[in-house]
């Protein structure tokens, strides 16, 4: 009974000792797995080592009727109908084995793939893995090596396949070093930073891809070519990791690039604006609210499919996952905030969306989508927009479709598939024009299987059902452009005295239909400058137009102007210019022909004396005026008297009118005579010779002179003022040709009185002025505009003061004299006193502030500025009395409130004074304060409640699980002392 009571003590702390042993042992455990990021095998491999069972099934195990399996038999010997796997290369170090043609074959109606059995020997031919894997996809074969097995130097990797019961070959690769060996030591993990967009998913972007590779690149320029290819991924924000292939195959693994920092993407890259884009556009021009970011890349979708153009850009995306786009980061011209995009031809189609997407650096990518438009053609110039001819229309039509013509090719609407007509244009009765695709018409079908496109009443082509919005439409505005009527014509008719205005022919198509006006200035027989206008009105009704002028006389039906010779200037040009009613749009303004001018011809009429003396004028006169001859103002011969004038040949009396055509000499013819004449004098406060007879032809000089004291005023002959400087003494008749009669006048001289300042004067203080004229001795009167003492408020060089009027200083004291007199006036100037701005403080002060200076002076009146170096409420700490506290400063009193007056100004500031508390009580002891209440000394609430706080031990499961352990150390002692009480009771 001992013995067995022994065996019960010693049987249950074992059990329950192992148990506890278990756990401790698996916490940790667990909680190391946890820190480990669990791999995922991309294929299915089964492992198979010494250690553990073997996954790997015999041939025997697999009913294929082998007694023995390749994993005994180094190299079996068999007659195989089915092909051997290849085996790539082996490196060093690799932790995985592949190869590829990996044979498939139909079994009971399904795809099945063979098994690859591999086998990893060391140099010495101790095996160091088994393994077999059965692909699900594809011919390639992939095995990955158990923990802690790696290809070293001198392995040798053997490996064949079964399918259906039938066994490949087995073929054989020896281990070789690999670039990724070689590099292992010399493979640099960059130290940078790389933004990624979707850290929260692991997702990096092609972009960032290439942006975390050209960083490896960079961070190893000694091996960067012996980089086939790199694999770059992230775990959240913490980790990120490189993958290298080299050129021969082989690979570094995952490694973590520990001082590569990820940064999370933010902000979206500025949002680009698509300006208006043709169809035959080569390039398309792309504008931002900013200048365009260092770095920025740029791409363009050309090509949008499975309808992702309708999810582009909303909502931040720019995903293109299945359209046709490419980079254009290196081709585009950025020029500030604007960047062109060159393109291709055929890029642009109507109805064809395409899309812009701009990568900033760091930032998330922004786009936009559009849709090119037709292009629009050069303007075509027309006479009338209003009325296009069929001359017209066919230029517009061959205008658009060689605007929308790209070498050779037209992007319009053509037909396409069996009806292949090209676009069709059509006009309205305003010029607009639409633009329709031969598809878009109903049509039906002749014998010969040629299309019949069928027609509105109209004349227009019948869409189909629901093209209705598919056509385009140009406004005759953006198609045509008004172009300048042309000119009037001016004919002369010398024989009728007339001259012609004729406007441009309007009335039939093609010509200018669209006349408004024209306009026609010259200058008349007075030399002014004369401009009339002759208006076409138009009944809206009957569309008969009917004339108008407003100073000419116009033919109301054909709006010609007529206008006389002889009320032009003489060689007048007349111009003449037409106005049409302007374009479709406020821009095209009513167009002016070139001018049409004409100049009238011009012809003289002169006399000649024939023996006679003297001259008489000639006169130049538009051909085709009339001309009045002019009566004998030539000198007869002596003893002879005028008799006729002749003109070619035919005598002609004075007074007579005749029509110039030509230069035209009209000659005098004498007759025989001798005239006595009659000088007639007078003369006024002088003396002059008597009046007295003459013969004509004679020569007589007429003497005057003025009394004493006088001056000559005026000498009149013939009722006419000569100039008195030339004849001041005596008047002479020359070659009498008729009477005269000659008048004298002399008068005392006059004077006149000026005002004027001797010096400066205030401003705007104008001198008096007396417009008075007075003889030698006559009395003036001294203005009193302005008494001695008057003084008035002014400036002089930037003062301001008094001026004070010092008086009048007249040198002839009120009596004219036998000159001008001139009176001076004087003004002083008298600054006015200035004052001072001063600051002080009222009473109290902090210590160390000085009250401020104003260094400036002022007027009575001037505005000054209180200062402002202290502000009211400005505080600072200091001291009263011995007693620390605060400063306030209450503000200025300004008694003058900023203007000044007749004194200095005093400004006080004020400052208020607050002393700080007594200290409180020692904080270290603060008394005893009840529960809930606040301590006066520390005024912090006292809380009833505790908590109790366990020790933190750096993991979050430590705590449950020491609390499970404790309870089954308890339980299993609990169970050793029921224990020990049994055996003790039995």
């Amino acid at each position: 009974m001992k013995t067995k009571k022994h065996k019960n003590v010693i049987r249950v702390p074992l059990v329950l000792m192992s148990l506890m042993l278990m756990f401790m042992s698996w916490a940790p455990m667990a909680y190391s797995e946890n820190l480990q990021e669990a791999p995922q095998s991309e294929t299915q491999v089964v492992p198979s080592v010494k250690e553990e069972p073997s996954s790997i099934k015999s041939n025997e195990e697999q009913g294929d009727g082998l007694e023995i399996g390749p994993e005994i038999v180094d190299q079996p010997v068999r007659q195989s109908t089915l092909p051997a796997p290849t085996i790539d290369k082996v490196f060093y170090d690799a932790t995985t084995i592949s190869g590829a043609k990996v044979q498939r074959k139909r079994v009971g109606g399904k795809t099945v793939r063979s098994t690859v059995y591999v086998t990893l020997k060391d140099k010495n031919g101790v095996v160091k893995a088994d393994l077999s894997v059965t692909p699900q996809s594809g011919t390639s074969w992939t095995v990955n090596l158990p923990g802690g097995v790696t290809v070293a130097a001198g392995d040798t990797v053997t490996a064949y396949q079964t399918l259906d019961g039938a066994t490949s070959d087995v073929v054989t690769a020896n281990a070789q070093p690999s670039k990724a060996s070689e590099n292992k030591d010399k493979l640099k993990m960059p130290a940078d930073e790389i933004w990624i967009e979707k850290t929260s998913s692991n997702q990096v972007s092609d972009d960032e891809q290439a942006e975390a590779i050209e960083m490896l690149k960079k961070a190893n320029p000694d091996i960067a070519n012996d980089f086939k290819s790199v694999k770059f991924s992230i775990d959240g924000t913490d980790h990120a990791y490189y993958e290298v292939t080299y050129t021969d195959g082989s690979t570094s693994g995952k490694i973590e690039a520990t001082d590569l920092k990820i940064k999370t993407v933010t902000e979206t890259s500025a949002a680009p604006t698509i300006e208006k884009v043709q169809v035959t556009d080569g390039q398309i021009i792309v504008t931002f609210a900013e200048e365009v970011a260092a770095g920025t890349k740029f791409y363009f979708v050309n090509n949008f499919t499975d309808n992702e153009d309708n999810s582009f850009c909303e909502g931040g995306k720019c995903i293109v996952d299945k359209s046709t786009w490419r980079e254009m980061s290196q081709k585009v011209t950025v020029d500030g905030t604007k960047v062109t995009f060159p393109i291709n031809d055929d890029d642009l189609e109507l109805g064809k969306k395409f899309g812009i997407i701009v990568k900033e650096p760091h930032k998330f990518r922004s786009c936009a989508k559009s849709e090119p438009v037709i292009t629009a053609p050069d303007k075509v110039a027309v006479r009338d927009p209003r009325k296009l001819t069929d001359d017209d229309k066919k230029a517009i039509d061959k205008a658009i479709r060689d605007a929308n013509t790209v070498n050779g090719n037209s992007k319009l609407p053509n037909g396409t598939g069996y009806i292949n007509d090209p676009a069709f244009i059509e006009f309205d009765k305003d010029g607009n024009v639409t633009i329709i695709s031969p598809n878009d018409v109903e049509v039906d079908w002749d014998n010969d299987g040629n299309p019949i496109y069928q027609k509105n009443a109209n004349g227009t082509y019948k869409l189909q059902s629901g093209s209705e919005n598919k056509v385009i439409k140009f406004p005759a505005k953006n198609l045509v452009k008004n172009i300048a009527p042309k000119s009037p014509a001016i004919a002369v008719d010398t024989d009728k005295g007339e001259v012609t205005i004729t406007p441009p022919a309007y009335k039939d198509s093609g010509d200018d239909t669209d006349l408004a006006s024209y306009t026609i200035t010259y200058k008349d027989e007075s030399g002014a400058e004369k401009t009339v206008t002759a208006t076409r009105t138009v009944d809206a009704t009957t569309g008969k137009a009917t004339w108008t002028s407003d100073g000419a006389t116009v033919d109301a039906n054909t709006g010609v102007v007529t206008l006389q010779i002889k009320d032009l200037a003489v060689g007048a040009t007349i111009t003449a210019k037409a106005k049409d009613n302007g374009g479709l749009i406020p821009e095209e303004t009513p167009l002016e022909s070139d001018p049409a001018t004409k100049t009238l011809e011009t012809a003289t009429v002169s006399y000649d004396g024939n023996g006679g003396t003297g001259d008489m004028d000639s006169k130049t006169l538009n051909k085709g005026s009339k001309y009045k001859i002019l009566d004998n103002q030539f000198k007869a011969p002596e003893n002879q008297a005028f008799d006729t004038w002749e003109i070619d040949g035919n005598k002609v009396a004075a007074g007579k009118e005749i029509t110039v055509t030509k230069n035209t000499v009209v000659k005098a013819l004498w007759k025989e005579s001798r005239v006595k004449l009659k000088i007639t004098t007078s003369v006024t406060n002088g003396t002059i010779d008597p009046s007295c007879d003459a013969y004509k032809g004679d020569t007589k000089t007429i003497n005057y002179a003025p009394k004493d004291g006088y001056k000559l005023k005026s000498v009149t002959v013939d009722g006419a003022e000569v100039d008195i400087s030339k004849y001041p003494s005596s008047y002479t008749f020359t070659n009498l040709d008729k009477s005269h009669e000659i008048a004298v006048v002399y008068e005392l001289p006059t004077y006149t009185v000026t005002y004027n300042w001797d010096g400066e004067a205030p401003e705007g203080k104008a001198v008096p002025k007396d417009t008075g004229s007075y003889h030698k001795g006559d009395k003036y009167t001294v203005d009193t505009t302005y008494k001695k003492g008057d003084t008035v408020e002014g400036k002089k060089d930037g003062k301001k003061g008094t001026w004070t009027f010092s008086g009048w200083t007249d040198p002839n004291n009120g009596t004219m004299g036998d000159k001008n007199a001139t009176i001076t006036g004087s003004w002083t100037f008298t600054e006015a006193a200035k004052h001072q701005v001063v600051y002080n403080w009222g009473k109290d002060a902090p210590s160390g502030k000085d009250a401020p200076k104003d260094d400036g002076s002022y007027y009575a009146g001037d505005h000054y500025t209180v200062d402002t170096t202290y502000k009211k409420g400005d505080t600072v700490e200091g001291k009263k009395d011995g007693k620390k506290g605060t400063w306030t400063f209450s503000g200025w009193t300004d008694p003058n409130n900023g203007t000044m007056g007749d004194k200095n100004a005093t400004i006080t500031g004020s400052w208020t004074f607050k002393a700080e508390p007594i200290n409180p009580k020692d904080q270290k002891k603060p008394g005893t304060v009840k529960p809930g209440s606040v301590n006066k000394n520390t005024g912090h609430k006292k809380v009833n409640s505790r908590v109790s706080v366990l020790p933190k031990t750096g993991d979050a499961m430590s705590t449950s699980f020491y609390v499970g352990v404790t309870a089954l150390i308890g339980s299993a002692l609990l169970a050793l002392a029921l224990g020990l009480k049994k055996n003790n009771n039995q």
